[in-house]
């Protein structure tokens, strides 16, 4: 029997998470504590939690453990409990269902999360995630990566990190800690990344990283620029056999020295190169291996974050964020990272 989401001990936001959210609109900024609230519930609840497989599956057919339903069921019920959440729609539960608290409807925003990305390598003891994305409305349908008006990650591994894209101005609300700053790199100007940039995200949201330390949120560090680093996390490599130019940039990255850093999970292999202060991550497609990853639960949001700590993100025809998210069940093929990493990808891409 899957587990259900139980009452757990209440975790406090925290004071620096709090300062760092003063700048928003106050209903934004109560959607990211339940955001905060959930991933702390569901970091204790990991740590119990069994690897078995739940015998169901998902909206879309996917297999399911019983750690995925208990994490979506947490999160969910955060989110019934924000007033400004007019909707939320998961991995697990695709449909985009109205929010309500005590029969009342919410209004303001609509989230869309994946609960536990990565959760193929959770019996692995692997580090693992979640991942969201906020709209502006009632749903995020008909709207673009673009039009979110924040984004999130977290990663549960040794430690529990947040890593929060917010509308600037939070940052400088978050005076009085001392972050660490991930400011890495040299500016690029080789020909053909002018095209890549997106100054205009970079400059409008703020990068956060907060740790969950004696359960509260504290400020750790603010990613400012992804530089050019040789960090590599090449997923679906299977597209390799069927993609001439995915097999070709497998092996100039190997001939070039680079560091291999792939788990199999997207928010940790995504979160070591913004740790690391570059890299990139590049999942193509081909003919047998198709595109895995979904638009609105995954790559949308991850995309925010990453293009919001400069870096950029490309399907081989232009940004992540420029896609319209019509069907909730959307995938994406998608490279990110540093831009010299994520240009190398593009024939890739461009591919299959």
């Amino acid at each position: 029997m899957a587990a259900t989401a139980t009452a757990a001990a209440p975790v406090a936001v925290g004071a620096e998470l709090e300062k760092a959210l003063e700048g928003l609109e106050s209903g934004l900024a109560s959607v990211v504590q339940s955001i905060a609230s959930s991933v702390a519930e569901i970091s204790a609840s990991l740590r119990t939690m069994e690897f078995d497989e739940a015998g169901s599956t998902n909206s879309f057919g996917d297999d399911q453990l019983q750690a995925d339903i208990h994490a979506d069921e947490i999160i969910f019920k955060h989110l019934r409990s924000c007033p400004a959440v007019a909707s939320a729609s998961s991995e697990e539960q695709s449909d985009i269902l109205p929010m309500s608290q005590q029969q009342q409807p919410g209004q303001g925003y609509s989230v869309a999360f994946d609960p536990l990305d990565g959760s193929s390598i959770f019996d692995a003891n692997f580090a693992v995630g979640s991942i969201f994305g906020v709209w502006p409305g009632s749903t995020p349908l008909g709207q673009t990566g673009r039009d979110q008006v924040a984004a999130a990650y977290s990663v549960y591994g040794p430690r529990t990190l947040l890593v929060l894209a917010v509308p600037s101005g939070s940052r400088a609300a978050a005076g009085g800690s001392q972050p660490q700053h991930c400011d890495a790199a040299q500016q690029q100007q080789q020909d053909g990344q002018q095209q890549l940039q997106h100054g205009s995200i970079s400059e409008a949201f703020d990068v956060l990283e907060f740790v969950l330390s004696d359960r509260r949120w504290r400020l750790r560090r603010v990613h400012t620029k992804l530089g050019d680093r040789n960090n590599v996390a090449p997923a679906n490599i299977r597209a390799a056999a069927g993609n001439e130019a995915y097999q070709q940039l497998l092996h100039a990255w190997i001939t070039n020295g680079c560091k291999l850093r792939y788990s199999g999970g997207m928010v940790p292999d995504v979160h070591h190169m913004l740790a690391k202060g570059g890299g990139v991550f590049c999942n193509p497609k081909s003919a047998t291996a198709p595109a895995k990853l979904r638009l609105l639960y995954e790559c949308a949001p991850v995309a925010l974050v990453v293009e919001a700590a400069g870096g950029v993100s490309h399907d081989g025809q232009g940004s992540i964020l420029d896609l319209v998210i019509n069907d909730t069940g959307a995938r994406s093929i998608i490279a990110l990272g540093s831009a010299p990493q994520v240009a190398q990808c593009l024939d890739a891409m461009r591919g299959a």
